[in-house]
């Protein structure tokens, strides 16, 4: 019925076809076609059957491209799961994510089917579920040349959808060795404690929209600015989160302190930067353990925790990093550590 050898030599043929820009379908099948292959991860398996209906017609013209299974009463019924598992993932592993990378996509409950048919009401996407009925039948009775240029056309999409994964995984890469390089550059020197502040804070208001973080210089009494913690996050002006941060080691009078201040019952935080004050490790451990009991602590490591949380915040909040925690310097009054700041995180952005 049809010959995998010669379906894999015909992929490898539209492939090498990308370039051309002859090759394209009608224009209402290339809309339908676009449609299809822009959608995103819920229509996976339609975009797999869309390939492989249009592969299948150009190898054989007799194949029906909406047959799913051989046993279908479709007039040139075949198995698409078949040729999907044995020749169109195959090929895709070679060439990128052009489709979604599956290993099994007939699995997916829309193509458990003999034939795809939009009025199958065990379809839910019904729109795309459409689009890809029309697609595949207006691909049934298109001349050989047109369906071989929307298996072109198709790859031309896969191919550009792939390219732009590849993109940002390379930009989220740049983006995290340069938050990384900054604050493992910008905390090598404490400034009394603002720019540990700073870079906490700015964690925080990239993690939290729609709450308000307040950073305080960390230099200035606690009793006369009447705050909580270094850094305070309020919703709708409650305060929920306050954290003490400390560049130098850790003591235990630091944690007391600490302790007494949060009255609210918010969430307390501490940030360290050094590690803790030396032969104090597992008293303070153990003191934090101790007041777990009655309120919710936590203990950030800097060198430790920050390479998650930069990991976790994505590429397009990492953009924001470095000018955020200038901006928390210059509120905090620190002029000459937000310039350096700004320096640094400049550098190492024109940086190669």
């Amino acid at each position: 019925m049809i010959e995998y050898d010669d379906a894999e030599a015909l992929l490898e043929q539209a492939w090498n076809d990308i370039d051309k820009p002859q090759l394209t379908p009608q224009p209402k099948l290339r809309l339908l076609i676009e449609k299809i292959l822009s959608a995103g991860t819920g229509a996976k398996g339609f975009k797999y059957l869309l390939v492989t209906g249009t592969l299948a017609k150009a190898v054989n013209p007799k194949l029906h491209p909406r047959a799913i299974q051989a046993g279908s009463q479709l007039l040139g019924a075949y198995d698409a799961r078949s040729l999907c598992h044995k020749v169109v993932v195959g090929f895709e592993k070679t060439k990128g994510n052009l489709l979604g990378l599956s290993n099994e996509p007939f699995v997916n409950k829309a193509l458990r089917h003999a034939e795809h048919d939009k009025a199958n009401p065990q379809l839910r996407n019904k729109d795309m579920s459409a689009a890809l009925h029309d697609a595949l039948e207006l691909i049934r009775t298109a001349s050989p040349r047109d369906v071989y240029a929307c298996l072109v056309h198709e790859l031309r999409l896969g191919k550009a959808r792939a390219d732009s994964i590849k993109a940002a995984v390379v930009a989220g890469e740049r983006t995290l060795l340069i938050s990384y390089n900054f604050i493992d550059q910008f905390l090598t020197k404490a400034d009394g404690g603002a720019r540990l502040v700073a870079v906490w804070a700015a964690f925080l208001r990239l993690t939290n929209e729609g709450a308000e973080v307040k950073a305080y210089n960390p230099n200035q009494s606690d009793t006369y600015a009447k705050t909580t913690g270094d850094v305070e996050l309020f919703l709708e002006e409650t305060l929920v989160s306050a954290s003490e941060c400390k560049h130098r080691p850790l003591n235990l009078d630091d944690v007391e302190h600490g302790l007494r201040k949060n009255s609210s019952g918010a969430e307390y935080v501490f940030v360290i930067a050094s590690g803790f004050q030396s032969g104090q490790e597992q008293k303070i451990l153990q003191r934090l353990e101790d007041s777990k009991r009655g309120a919710d602590i936590s203990l950030i490591e800097a060198k430790r925790d920050f390479p998650i949380f930069l990991k976790m915040i994505g590429p397009h909040r990492r953009k924001q990093f470095g000018p955020i925690v200038v901006e928390l310097l210059r509120q905090m009054r620190e002029f000459d550590s937000a310039d350096q700041a700004a320096d640094l995180w400049n550098r190492l952005e024109s940086e190669k």
